[in-house]
């Protein structure tokens, strides 16, 4: 079977990594696979696909009103010919109009979240999305967040959605005292509070920054053996920097950029947090709770399906810095409770979301369509 999947770019990031993932897991004698990306690609990243008969393809779309690449995509789906075409996000939903004259039989549409909470309720995306739903032969949320819109907002009856949560290697993540080149001077001793993510506004990693200063403020005696690592890149790391810098605690910050290790990087810590403004499914979260690692994140997206609070983890309001801070003082005069918490993630991660459950509902859902059988 020939799935064509459709992002808009192809380089780091949770969507993307999902992709992978799939490709990964999926059985090379029963799959193969093209990638389309509407602009480029990112050839490092695309190396990190392991699986057998995976092509990529670039459409070079230009920024603003460049409808080529309609025109472009048209005669590469009619050249390469694949049974399904498996968009994801507002800004590939077009394609599927391009797939439908392209003749492909069988088009699914994922719905992975939102750049803003705002985003949820614009008027002008939802009307896009109505008026590409009659092309579209099934949903895939990831969230029941997502579900919900699709139900509530767009009108998607429940019978063409089917929810399939993102899954995580849990042998590639999992507890080890192996340590990261990149995360900067720790001790024995040390609480080491991190976060990985592109360093963009709707991550609020500002929040993050703000809260440490305040931990290591409020607890002045043990504030040598408190670090934060904010690993990523991204257009606010110049931003990040002159905040640390002007709360004059840079000693104990380190912002080691891009990480080519994140296994490495998430056994190097001993609690992540999440503070974005919003979310779909994170699968950075996913990847910290596989390396046993309680979770404190912000109250958005599909938080809620990942951290039990007072099991795994903490939520705490969007955008609330006392609330924040009070959840990292928590673990801070309560190691045992932070690594029973970890504990309790590896569990959930292991028994709920592993990547193998995850590619077992995507091949189930690519072979129910392409058969003719009730997705």
């Amino acid at each position: 079977m020939h799935i064509c999947h459709i992002v808009f770019r192809f380089d780091i990031g949770g969507l993307e990594n999902g992709i992978i993932n799939i490709l990964n897991q999926l059985p090379s004698t029963d799959y193969k696979h093209s990638i389309v990306c509407l602009s480029d690609y990112n050839p490092d990243f695309f190396q990190r696909i392991q699986a057998e008969n995976v092509a990529i393809y670039a459409l070079n779309k230009r920024p603003g009103k460049d409808f080529g690449y309609l025109k472009r995509l048209y005669h590469l789906l009619r050249q390469i010919r694949p049974d399904v075409v498996h968009s994801r996000n507002l800004n590939t939903l077009e394609c599927q109009a391009v797939s439908w004259i392209a003749g492909v039989r069988h088009r699914i549409h994922g719905e992975h979240g939102w750049d803003s909470e705002q985003a949820k309720t614009r008027y002008k995306p939802i009307l896009i999305r109505k008026l590409f739903s009659p092309l579209i032969s099934h949903y895939v949320a990831l969230s029941g967040e997502t579900e919900h819109y699709l139900t509530d907002k767009v009108g998607i009856t429940d019978n063409r959605i089917q929810r399939i949560c993102n899954g995580v290697n849990t042998d590639r993540f999992s507890p080890s005292s192996i340590a990261s080149p990149t995360a900067g001077p720790t001790t024995d001793q040390a609480l080491v509070i991190g976060t990985v993510g592109r360093l963009a506004s709707v991550k609020n990693q500002q929040l993050l920054v703000r809260a440490f200063a305040n931990l290591l403020r409020d607890n002045s005696p043990i504030s040598d053996q408190l670090r934060l690592i904010i690993a990523g890149d991204g257009p606010c790391r110049q931003q990040l920097l002159e905040l640390v810098k002007q709360l004059q605690i840079e000693e104990s910050v380190s912002l080691p950029g891009a990480c080519n290790d994140v296994p490495a990087l998430m056994s190097s810590l001993s609690l992540y947090v999440q503070p974005s403004l919003a979310e779909g499914i994170s699968n950075t979260i996913l990847e910290s709770m596989a390396s046993g690692l309680a979770v404190v994140t912000t109250d958005v997206g599909g938080a809620r399906e990942l951290v039990h609070p007072g099991y795994n983890g903490e939520i705490t309001e969007n955008n609330h810095l006392e609330q924040l801070t009070a959840a990292l003082q928590h673990y801070v005069d309560d190691p045992q409770l932070l690594r029973q918490h970890g504990s309790n993630s590896r569990a959930l991660a292991v028994n709920q979301f592993s990547i193998d459950t995850m590619a077992g509902h995507y091949d189930g859902l690519y072979q129910r369509l392409t058969q003719g059988r009730k997705a």
